[in-house]
């Protein structure tokens, strides 16, 4: 019990925590000097914070689009032409080993490996962003490229950077131009769980044809359970709703944009 009121007391000190107390102090503040339509919006707010921040609401939404991508066992996928890897996983760094930092998503880098181990494709092609450096732009792809052969991992007959991509648009127009090139017939598609539908939207409106690969499971879809308490609102929450806002505007986007036409 005193470790769990010692956390919550380091809670109110962090940002989310911080306002969320401000908020309800200012709420009671207001309605104490009769501002009651003031408070009342004060009091949205407070409940705002605390469905975000101390429910599990925000892992009920992202849930939403992790669960239709449940059960996949990579021990049973088809062989493919290639694994392709989305971006997202690492950054360019200039003081983590091999240049390398792993993100959140570095599941997708894992993921991508472990297919690769299982023989279920001989091409491993590497999507991803880029960082300026010192006037000079360092992709994610190059990075990931160039840890893998400092290693001397021999996870692949080839290994294929698309250099600095903008978008998963952009990644998929990349192994589009792949295809017809080498006359490929289908790619595993590996991306976090939460992004699937869009990204392997956007690969098949490109005519790319995709066995999704998902991974980087962020809810109890996959993850253990949380136990069920009440708690000061954390930024893991807002994260969640941040993450599942990106997705429900990025499919409408890129449907306005024609890059999905499912």
């Amino acid at each position: 019990m005193f470790d769990f009121i010692l956390r919550q007391m380091l809670a109110l000190l962090e940002p989310v925590g911080l306002l969320w107390l401000t908020l309800i102090i200012l709420t009671a503040v207001l309605f104490r000097r009769r501002h009651r339509r003031l408070g009342a919006c004060m009091a949205l707010l407070v409940g705002a914070v605390t469905l975000c921040g101390s429910t599990d609401f925000p892992g009920w939404l992202l849930r939403g689009l992790e669960k239709p991508w449940a059960g996949v066992r990579i021990d049973a996928l088809p062989v493919c032409d290639a694994v392709v890897i989305l971006g997202g996983g690492t950054e360019p760094s200039r003081y983590e080993a091999a240049g390398m930092h792993l993100t959140k998503a570095g599941d997708r880098v894992l993921m991508g490996l472990e297919l690769m181990r299982l023989g279920k494709a001989r091409t491993l092609c590497l999507g991803g962003g880029g960082a300026v450096f010192d006037g000079a732009v360092q992709s994610e792809a190059d990075v990931v490229k160039a840890w893998l052969a400092s290693w001397n991992l021999p996870v692949a007959a080839e290994v294929v950077s698309f250099g600095t991509s903008r978008h998963t648009r952009d990644e998929a127009e990349k192994t589009a131009a792949l295809m017809r090139q080498r006359g490929w017939k289908r790619v595993l598609l590996v991306t976090s769980a939460f992004h699937m539908k869009r990204a392997a939207a956007t690969f098949r409106t490109a005519g790319v044809e995709v066995v999704p690969v998902p991974c980087n499971f962020l809810t109890t879809v996959s993850t253990a359970d949380s136990p069920l308490e009440v708690k000061v609102p954390s930024w893991n929450g807002c994260e969640k709703i941040s993450i599942w806002m990106h997705e429900f505007i990025g499919w409408r986007v890129y449907r306005n944009r024609g890059w999905i036409t499912e």
